[in-house]
C-alpha cells in the first residue's frame, strides 16, 4: 500500500510538473525549411500543387503502405481536399488548398489522430531562370497543457526533419522531370488557362509562312490597339495541321489578348487552352524549330499522349531588338490528352 501511495504521489507530481511547465512553455511553433531545385519554377509549382503527386515526394507517403486516401474537389485548385487514414506513423487527417498565387500555395492541415489540431502550411516559390528556391513552412499550435510535453523534445528538429526529407524528395522528382531531354529539349508538363488570340486563319504553303506572318501580325496588332483590348503575351502562331505531302499548314497569325471580344469580320478570335499542356522553350532561328517539334513527338509517344490542335508557337523575343538568332526564344505549346486504348 505504501508503494501505491508513493507511485500516486510521483504521478501527481509529474502531472503537476507538466501543468506548471505548460504555463510557461511555448504554444506556437514556426517550422521552416528551404532548398534550391534545378528546375523551372512553373514545373515545380505544377508538380507540387496536385495532392495526388504527393505519393512521389511526401516524407510521409511510404510510412504506411496500406494508408487509405481520398480526394475531393478539383485537385490542384483552391478548395481541393486530401484525406488520409493510416497507422500510428501517419495518423488521420485532411489538408485543404486555401489560397494560390503564382509564388505561393497555402493549405490548412487538420489532424484527427493521434490528436486533434488545425494548422496552416504554405510553400513559397521563387524562380531564377531554370532554378527554383522553395520554402516550406508550417505553423503549429499546441494547446495547454500539452505544450508542456513539447519542452521535452526539439520540435523544430523533429518536424523540420520531415520537411527537409520532403523537400529533398521533391527536388529529386522535379529535377528528373526537368533534365530528361528529347532531341536536346526539356519538356515541361503544366496546366495552361484559357487564352484568347485574335488574328487571321488560312491554309498557307510552307515557303510562304514568313510572308503570311509579316502581312497579318501587324493587322492583328492594329486591331487590338484600336479596339482597346489588353495585350496578354507575345505574337503567336497557331497550327492546326502540318501536311508534309501537300506542303501546306492550316495556321493563324495572332496576337494574344486578355479577354474575348469582336473585331469585325476580317479577324477571328480563337479560344485556346484551359487544359493539360506540354511546353518546350526553343532558342534559335524560326526555321529550325522542327527539331523541337520532333522532340515533342517523342515525348508524347513515350508518355502515351496525343496532341489536341492547335499547336501554339509564342515568339517571345522581338527580332527587331535582338539581332542574334541564337537568343530568339520560341515557346512551343502542345495541348494533350491520353491516347485511346487499342485492343
Amino acid at each position: 500500500m505504501k508503494i501505491l501511495k508513493i507511485l500516486l504521489f510521483i504521478l501527481l507530481g509529474l502531472v503537476a510538473l507538466v501543468v506548471l511547465l505548460g504555463l510557461f512553455a511555448k504554444k506556437d511553433y514556426h517550422i521552416e525549411r528551404s532548398i534550391e531545385v534545378e528546375a523551372p519554377k512553373d514545373l515545380v509549382y505544377e508538380h507540387y500543387r496536385y495532392f495526388k503527386n504527393g505519393k512521389s515526394w511526401s516524407p510521409w507517403a511510404h510510412l504506411d503502405p496500406n494508408m487509405k486516401e481520398s480526394f475531393e474537389g478539383t485537385d490542384g485548385e483552391v478548395g481541393a481536399v486530401h484525406k488520409w487514414s493510416g497507422n500510428d506513423d501517419v495518423g488521420e487527417g485532411q489538408q485543404t488548398i486555401t489560397a494560390m498565387t503564382p509564388d505561393r500555395i497555402d493549405t490548412e492541415v487538420k489532424f484527427i489522430r493521434p490528436f486533434e489540431s488545425t494548422a496552416p502550411r504554405y510553400m513559397l516559390f521563387k524562380g531564377e531562370g531554370k532554378k527554383t528556391q522553395l520554402t516550406w513552412a508550417f505553423d503549429m499550435h499546441i494547446a495547454f497543457p500539452w505544450n508542456g510535453f513539447a519542452m521535452f523534445t526539439d520540435m523544430n528538429a523533429g518536424v523540420g526533419g520531415d520537411y527537409e526529407r520532403g523537400l529533398k524528395n521533391l527536388k529529386k522528382v522535379c529535377e528528373e522531370i526537368a533534365h530528361n531531354k528529347y532531341r536536346g529539349f526539356e519538356v515541361a508538363e503544366l496546366e495552361i488557362p484559357m487564352k484568347y488570340y485574335v488574328g487571321t486563319r488560312k491554309t498557307v504553303p510552307f515557303a510562304e509562312i514568313p510572308v503570311f506572318f509579316g502581312a497579318h501580325l501587324p493587322l492583328a496588332m492594329e486591331a487590338v490597339l484600336k479596339g482597346g483590348a489588353t495585350l496578354a503575351g507575345a505574337p503567336s502562331g497557331l497550327f492546326w495541321n502540318y501536311d508534309e505531302q501537300a506542303g501546306t499548314t492550316d495556321m493563324a497569325a495572332t496576337i494574344p489578348i486578355a479577354a474575348s471580344q469582336k473585331f469585325g469580320n476580317a479577324l477571328s478570335v480563337f479560344n485556346i487552352g484551359g487544359q493539360r499542356a506540354l511546353q518546350i522553350d526553343y532558342y534559335g532561328p524560326y526555321e529550325k524549330t522542327g527539331e523541337a517539334h520532333l522532340g515533342m513527338d517523342e515525348y508524347m509517344a513515350e508518355k502515351g499522349l496525343q496532341s489536341i490542335p492547335p499547336v501554339v508557337e509564342e515568339y517571345i523575343t522581338d527580332p527587331g531588338k535582338e539581332p542574334d538568332t541564337a537568343k530568339w526564344l520560341t515557346r512551343i505549346i502542345y495541348f494533350v490528352e491520353p491516347k485511346p486504348q487499342t485492343n
